[in-house]
């Protein structure tokens, strides 16, 4: 940090993965948080209840902090060391600063949430009830601890980031090592909460059983996540270019609170998923039976055609030749007039002409088309008159 330092044109550096990531992750998170309350009022059709509202109040923190971490790119997040000057270190810590208390409550919001839906699936379990309850007093415990050690950890609260005040601060390094292994405790205890109540009831099949666990310990992402960002924090504590290596910890930050939402809205799909594949089925099925149908219509053409080109031929008599054609036997042609026409069994149907339309069946959404020059001749009785 210099007051000579050359500051480039901002975001810069690892800045500019901070600012795509909190532009881009909140929209991704809005549609999977829109997709669970179209599940819960239009497919499933109750009302909401508390971990609904827990997971909208998220999502408005989760904004909130997006904006923040993209405002503070332009404060010199993800820029190295020597390229600080002093005003603007003293910018990026205050943008820092007000970030952290919506990156708290953010982790607050959609570990809640998880742990509210748990007791509405498995509640009527009193050890399980129990057990949500310890794990959400330590979630909301730590956390709570978190934002206050963020908001008053100097003293005065200015020295936070105005280094160069008189007063003191708390050791911010063992402070975040702790809150990120809580965080790492917390996300693992609520990914693993489910699974164990989920294996111990009855269900028809063990796939049923494996994807019920699958859908409800998605937990296990946002615990991987944390990690993640756990570890690259940590090396960015004890590091000498911290707002350099800030930047990759705040990106990951960015992507905990977000995965963790997401894996909040996607364990209540299996509606939705349910009605898609429903419908993708009905779609596939009247599809084929309309593939079924042209190729019946085709086969009958062709076999029409083959029946026409197959007719008995006699060819041309010779002029030269002294004995007399055959006389043309009357009993096997049709005659064409009307009269012939009615007293006959044979009923001809018109032709299709080459401007074949196509037509609707009523009881049928997919439309059938007529072939070129299919034509059909209907008879009670083959045998020739």
């Amino acid at each position: 940090m210099s007051e000579n330092a050359v500051v480039p044109k901002l975001p810069a550096e690892n800045g500019v993965h901070v600012w795509r990531t909190a532009v881009v992750m909140p929209f991704i998170t809005f549609a999977f948080v829109a997709a669970r309350f179209y599940c819960r009022s239009y497919i499933v059709q109750r009302s909401w209840a508390v971990d609904d509202y827990v997971v909208a109040a998220t999502m408005v923190a989760i904004i909130i902090h997006a904006v923040l971490m993209a405002n503070a790119t332009y404060h010199g997040m993800g820029l190295h060391i020597w390229q600080f000057t002093p005003e603007l270190n003293s910018e990026y810590y205050l943008w820092v600063g007000i970030s952290s208390e919506f990156y708290v409550l953010s982790l607050a919001g959609f570990k809640s949430s998880l742990l509210l839906q748990y007791l509405q699936l498995f509640g009527v379990n009193r050890k399980f009830r129990i057990a949500c309850y310890i794990a959400l007093f330590y979630t909301l415990g730590y956390l709570t601890c978190n934002a206050l050690t963020e908001f008053l950890g100097c003293h005065p609260i200015e020295k936070k980031w105005h280094s160069e005040l008189p007063g003191h601060c708390i050791n911010t390094v063992a402070a975040n090592i702790a809150y990120g292994a809580g965080h790492m405790t917390s996300d693992l205890i609520i990914a693993i909460l489910p699974i164990v109540m989920v294996w111990k009831l009855q269900f028809p099949t063990t796939k049923q059983k494996i994807g019920l666990s699958l859908a409800l310990s998605s937990g296990f992402i946002a615990w991987a996540v944390a990690c993640i960002r756990w570890s690259i924090s940590t090396y960015n504590m004890l590091s000498y270019d911290r707002p350099w290596w800030a930047g990759i910890s705040f990106t990951f930050s960015i992507l905990e609170v977000n995965t963790g939402l997401i894996c909040a809205c996607a364990a209540t799909f299996s509606p939705l998923f349910n009605t898609f594949t429903a419908r993708i089925r009905t779609w596939t099925t009247r599809a084929s039976v309309s593939f079924h149908h042209s190729r019946r219509a085709s086969i009958s053409w062709r076999n029409s055609r083959i029946e026409k080109d197959n007719r008995p031929w006699r060819p041309m008599s010779n002029p030269d030749d002294s004995e007399p054609p055959a006389p043309e036997q009357p009993a096997h042609t049709i005659r064409m007039s009307n009269d012939s026409l009615e007293r006959s069994e044979f009923s001809m149907e018109p032709i299709v002409t080459a401007n074949a339309t196509p037509f609707n069946s009523p009881n049928d959404e997919f439309a059938h088309y007529d072939l070129q020059g299919l034509q059909a001749l209907h008879s009670g009785n083959r045998e020739i008159v």
